[in-house]
């Protein structure tokens, strides 16, 4: 029995407008009813996973920034965070700036970007609660180190050729993962999806078996590794979808909605 369902935002729970479906809506209020635990396992910072919560009527633990961060959504509290070690958070984001990528840099509950950045992400990424919690530094660097923040989690977006993929990688302390053809992520080593779901579940008094994970991209790889029913999306990656034991309809056919209910069977 499914006591507890994972569900990434992106490609995922959202369909391909950025929304959640009145038919994925009511799926998540029935497996609540059931009392079934459903969570937000996603890439995206805290304050827009706030605002998709309420949305979609999850609970309220969520995992954040791919892992890196868990919180509860009722009181804003951070339960546990998981910051990139210095020396390697300054120079990735050394070898990431200047290089025309749009990147959002995630400082712990916080959210800074480059003027580069915002002016593009005002067009590319259309959601408020990103937008009204960022801070724009002309020098991110210097800028973290001045307000004494960590780096936490570093989204780039944009040609992959101008990717400093390789030399990311050469960083210790780091993990390299990309959720599209077209950005990758950085976030400390060992953090995911998958052990951000086995801190969800502990919480929760649920056993990892009892646990079902949704997901489209490869960073969702290691929460359907984790939990005891993998499901991937129709329009996910074949890697996702070798992994998953059921695979569902694309989030353009009301995937996430098929996903939850067949958790109820």
């Amino acid at each position: 029995m499914i006591k507890l369902i994972s569900l990434d935002l992106d490609g995922t729970l959202l369909d391909p407008g950025g929304r959640v479906t009145s038919a994925a809506k009511a799926a998540i209020a029935k497996a609540r009813a059931a009392g079934t635990k459903v969570v937000l396992n996603t890439g995206r910072p805290a304050p827009e996973a706030f605002w998709f919560v309420k949305e979609a009527g999850c609970d309220a633990l969520v995992s954040a920034l791919g892992g890196a961060l868990l919180i509860d959504s009722a009181t804003g509290k951070t339960i546990r965070r998981w910051d990139i070690p210095e020396p390697a958070a300054r120079r990735a984001l050394e070898l990431c700036l200047g290089r025309g990528i749009e990147l959002m840099i995630f400082a712990g509950e916080r959210i800074v970007v480059d003027p580069f950045s915002k002016a593009s992400l005002v067009t590319s990424y259309p959601y408020p609660p990103f937008h009204d919690n960022a801070e724009v530094a002309e020098d991110p660097v210097a800028y973290l180190r001045e307000q004494g923040l960590p780096l936490t989690k570093l989204h780039g977006d944009g040609d992959p050729a101008g990717f400093p993929l390789a030399e990311l990688a050469a960083l210790e302390g780091l993990a390299l993962t990309s959720s599209n053809d077209h950005d990758f992520e950085v976030v400390g080593a060992g953090v995911d999806k998958g052990r951000s779901l086995g801190e969800l579940a502990a919480m929760y008094e649920i056993a990892l078996e009892e646990c079902a994970a949704v997901g489209d991209s490869d960073n969702d790889l290691a929460a359907l590794q984790a939990a005891g029913m993998s499901i991937a999306m129709g329009n996910a990656s074949q890697a996702v979808k070798d992994a998953a034991a059921r695979i569902a309809p694309p989030n353009s056919q009301e995937g996430a909605a098929w996903a939850v209910l067949s958790c109820l069977e």
